[in-house]
């Protein structure tokens, strides 16, 4: 924990206690001890223990819980099966009895994130606890107001059990200008790394070597594409709004986002210190290199690598290769499932390649999945103490994440799980990706390329002091939705190669926009906000 955050909670403390009444009755608080005895203490004669029951965790805390509350919360994705017998055991063994509270799951289609989201925010509807990251609405939700600053006070007094445990590099992924709009995952995985998964089969019959480069997977995928697409197989799942190659190619030449959610890049150098913003940051479709990945997309166009009709293809890239269509998947851990789903249903074996097997792997920012409390919420106190209760307790956090023991997943002698009977009905991590605790139990594999991923990122993990950097898009909000739009206009075509031999030419028209859009004036407010970040570290 900084310096700067250990101040701000200690000021924050203080003044809670000074503001405290010597008597009467106080609605909520957390612990928080003087010599005098604790807040807790002082409350407990204002009914703070009614309504829970006796071996609650949460008695004697200081909550009045007497009120009974309904929290909703909002996620993303299609609402498991079994998700109602999930949430009568969560209610019925946990959140009533400890909290005198229900909890009520509410789901947003993937198709209704862009055109429902912010009108459930400002609609009036009920919303207590609402899934957010950088890449689905957090800085821009937080900047309208949207969600409720999460103070230093209000997280360690509503979060008694989970803010103990919380990773401290956490907290400064989530910060906005020095504010927190949302409690972060406590987990990491390196999903932001990818490798390659081939059809082992086809490699073998077509005599195709070891990948362990850009340009040996690249012939790879040509061979596969020369060999096999006569017979109905493309040798990749390239899709213009899934820029699967696209991960890998900075990968190879060690640039990484500078903030999450947005196109800033910056060279790492394989280094954790700071990178320096006249020598090392870009944006990233202005780059040399991205000119280079472009003309490389449209020779792999060239060479039937994938479909010609990918500009307008919605297909899942994961099914393609899961059915046989395609012959390599690009992507995070994913590859993995993807391959055993492939060999389960016959068609073909896998092997999993690391094309970039000299860069450094980190794990993704912790602001990728986060839990905000809607500033709309009228019990944001009784769902903070929700959350904590998903995520501060293990048996807790392994239902709402796996659901039923014995039913959606089984534990092994050694602590790993295995799929359960009904692990179709509720898949493990299928929703409640903002609460997976760090220690939730592994699954159990036989097979050693389930953790040959993670093993390989892991043996080369670094954390670069860069990954706490956050952008705030308020100052130039107008100037990126314009700029978003021109990339999204141009974006797919490069992707797949489709302007071919006038590649070049389109991708001079297309910075000739980015900069008439306003690009520079991003750069430098990004540049200021990124000065100011370093300055809060300590370094120039």
């Amino acid at each position: 924990m900084s310096k700067r955050w250990k101040k701000m909670v200690a000021l924050g403390l203080a003044a809670v206690l000074c503001m405290l009444p010597a008597c009467g009755k106080t609605n909520t608080s957390g612990p928080a001890g003087t010599e005098g005895g604790s807040v807790a203490e002082e409350n407990q004669g204002a009914g703070g223990n009614e309504g829970i029951s006796e071996d609650s965790p949460y008695k004697d805390k200081g909550f009045d819980l007497s009120k009974h509350e309904d929290v909703v919360m909002y996620a993303i994705g299609d609402r498991p099966e079994d998700m109602d017998m999930v949430l009568e055991k969560l209610n019925g063994e946990y959140l009533e009895p400890w909290l005198n509270t229900t909890l009520d799951m509410k789901f947003l289609s993937w198709s209704d994130v862009q055109t429902k989201y912010s009108l459930l925010l400002a609609g009036g509807e009920k919303v207590d606890l609402m899934y957010t990251s950088s890449w689905c609405n957090y800085n821009s939700e937080a900047g309208k107001g949207a969600f409720k600053e999460l103070t230093p006070e209000f997280l360690q007094t509503y979060l008694p059990y989970s803010y103990e445990i919380q990773a401290p590099e956490s907290w400064d992924q989530v910060m906005i200008s020095g504010k927190i709009f949302a409690i972060p995952k406590n987990y990491a995985v390196f999903n932001n790394y990818n490798m390659i998964a081939v059809r082992k089969d086809l490699m073998e019959k077509h005599g195709i070597g070891e990948i362990n480069s850009w340009d040996t997977m690249k012939e790879a995928l040509y061979t596969l594409a020369e060999k096999e697409t006569q017979n109905g197989i493309y040798a990749n799942g390239q899709r213009g709004n899934a820029e699967f190659a696209d991960h890998v190619w900075w990968q190879n030449i060690e640039a990484e986002p500078l903030a999450s959610g947005f196109d800033f890049m910056y060279f790492t150098h394989g280094e954790e210190k700071l990178p320096d913003w006249d020598k090392d940051v870009f944006y990233k479709y202005t780059a040399p290199e991205c000119l280079e990945l472009y003309l490389e997309m449209a020779e792999m166009a060239k060479k039937n690598v994938w479909s010609p009709n990918k500009i307008n293809d919605t297909s899942d890239a994961q099914t393609n290769f899961e059915s046989g269509k395609t012959a390599s998947f690009i992507w995070n851990s994913t590859i993995v499932s993807a391959g055993d789903n492939l060999e389960k249903a016959g068609i073909g074996t896998y092997e999993i390649f690391d094309v970039t097997p000299n860069t450094k792997a980190q794990r993704g920012s912790y602001a990728d999945d986060t839990i905000a409390i809607p500033n709309a919420s009228k019990i944001p106190e009784r769902a903070a103490l929700v959350l904590d209760c998903l995520k501060g307790f293990p048996e807790v956090n392994n239902l709402v994440v796996g659901g039923i023991e014995g039913v959606h997943y089984e534990m092994t002698d050694d602590g790993k799980r295995k799929l359960g009977e009904s692990a179709d009905k509720y898949g493990w991590g299928c929703w409640a990706w903002g609460i997976t605790g760090k220690d939730s139990p592994q699954l159990y594999s036989e097979d050693p390329r389930s953790s040959m991923m993670d093993e390989m990122c892991t043996a080369k993990e670094y954390t670069p002091v860069a990954s706490g950097f956050t952008f705030d898009k308020k100052n130039v909000e107008a100037e990126l939705a314009v700029i978003g739009s021109i990339v999204q206009e141009y974006g797919a075509s490069f992707n797949i190669g489709l302007f071919g031999d006038e590649t070049e030419a389109k991708y001079q028209e297309f910075v000739g926009k980015l900069e008439e859009a306003g690009l520079s004036k991003v750069m430098e407010e990004c540049r200021v906000q990124y000065e100011a970040f370093c300055e809060r570290k300590g370094q120039e």
